[in-house]
């Protein structure tokens, strides 16, 4: 029997819905579901930069990996799915590219941690 890779998606991986329309999203809710809001950056960039501090606000991986600490340290209820909310992002498709293995490359273990512990289940 081989063992998986270090970071495979475990087996029992947490299904993440990304939610793109405002009128789907009060569909979710209850005990035993996560919400998570992306939100548009803080004010005006650049063109092609973004700063560390809008950058998490909008980085799906950041935001489920703080979701898992805090239940790691009991700071939120124990959850069995992830609600993303992406209504106020304008790039959706990259949400869902961010959770989809290899399809975005890692910057480091906070998305391998993701990787293994989260999944896309679907986009709404």
């Amino acid at each position: 029997m081989t063992s998986p890779a270090p970071y495979a998606r475990r087996e029992r991986s947490v299904p993440v819905t990304v939610v793109t329309d405002k009128a789907v999203l009060g569909r979710f809710g209850g005990r035993d579901t996560a919400m998570v809001k992306l939100d548009a950056p803080l004010h005006a960039h650049a063109p092609g930069t973004e700063c560390v501090a809008c950058e998490s606000r909008g980085n799906v991986r950041v935001l489920l990996f703080e979701l898992q600490e805090k239940l790691g340290r009991g700071m939120v209820e124990p959850f069995v799915r992830v609600v993303v909310d992406a209504t106020e992002v304008a790039d959706t498709a990259a949400v869902a590219d961010a959770l989809v293995p290899g399809k975005l490359p890692a910057f480091g273990l906070r998305d391998h941690a993701v990787a293994r512990n989260f999944h896309l289940a679907e986009v709404l």
